[in-house]
């Protein structure tokens, strides 16, 4: 998003309960911060992570700005959010990506790809992720110390046509 110039981003969040949520907020705050701007607390709005929660979300960020100072981007915390936020654009008459670019986050391959225009994303390595926690398990079912409480693994950027 901020390769492509946007600079005044919301967000869709999950549940700030949930680790992931906790996690990923932090992500989008140190890259705006990288580019010398500041998350607007404005502009963040948590919500379930479902479609519906993504499309109310969307809704408020959406309808709180006049045209002129709505969000030019929001990154979605989980696709199925992402998936709302479109339901939520189109209603209002808005374009993805001419008027606002969305962003998503998981992969989720049934959403991701399938979303018109299809869902730029950044894609959780399940596969990757499996592999680590079966090692983990394994090691403690051999009665071997775990060295790290965390174990972090890659998320790639899968650049689609909705930015």
């Amino acid at each position: 998003m901020l390769r492509a110039g946007h600079s005044r981003i919301g967000v869709i969040n999950l549940d700030p309960h949930i680790p992931a949520a906790v996690g990923r907020l932090e992500g989008a705050r140190e890259a705006l911060a990288g580019a010398g701007l500041e998350l607007d607390p404005e502009l963040v709005v948590s919500g379930h992570a479902t479609a519906d929660g993504g499309y109310e979300a969307a809704c408020q960020i959406l309808d709180r700005y006049p045209q002129q100072d709505r969000p030019t981007a929001l990154f979605c915390l989980n696709d199925r959010m992402a998936m709302g936020a479109y339901d939520a654009i189109k209603e209002r008459g808005l374009t993805i990506p001419g008027d606002i670019a969305v962003i998503g986050f998981d992969n989720q391959e049934l959403i991701a790809a399938y979303l018109r225009p299809k869902l730029t994303t950044v894609a959780l390595p399940f596969e990757k992720m499996g592999a680590l926690g079966v090692q983990t398990l394994a090691a403690l079912t051999a009665g071997q110390p775990i060295t790290a409480d965390q174990q972090l693994v890659d998320c790639p950027l899968l650049e689609r046509s909705s930015v």
